[in-house]
């Protein structure tokens, strides 16, 4: 298992937790997993550390046997040719009335 990449999307700080929280993409064999992500931490902690908390505890949670809620996203692949757009045709306007 080897991990090609890491996204930490949308850091929000929870009060009630008193914590960071985030969706942490990451991808693996060409595939993309989403793990929710959370770090206890006050509220003028160093993204540093909050971004190191985050993406260890969903790279830990990638490598469990029981990895509990995740997201699998599928790879955008389109099997169907796209449609050409029509030929776009003149247009006349005799038929409006028009004040003269």
């Amino acid at each position: 298992m080897r991990i090609e990449k890491l996204r930490i999307n949308d850091i929000r700080y929870n009060p009630e937790r008193e914590g960071f929280e985030a969706l942490v993409t990451v991808h693996d064999a060409g595939l993309a997993w989403r793990y929710p992500s959370f770090v206890p931490a006050p509220m003028h902690a160093e993204f540093k550390i909050l971004a190191s908390g985050l993406t260890a505890r969903a790279i830990a949670a990638h490598r469990s046997n029981e990895p509990g809620m995740r997201m699998h996203l599928r790879p955008l692949v389109t099997t169907a040719p796209m449609p050409s757009a029509p030929a776009p045709q003149e247009q006349t306007f005799e038929h409006l009335p028009f004040a003269a």
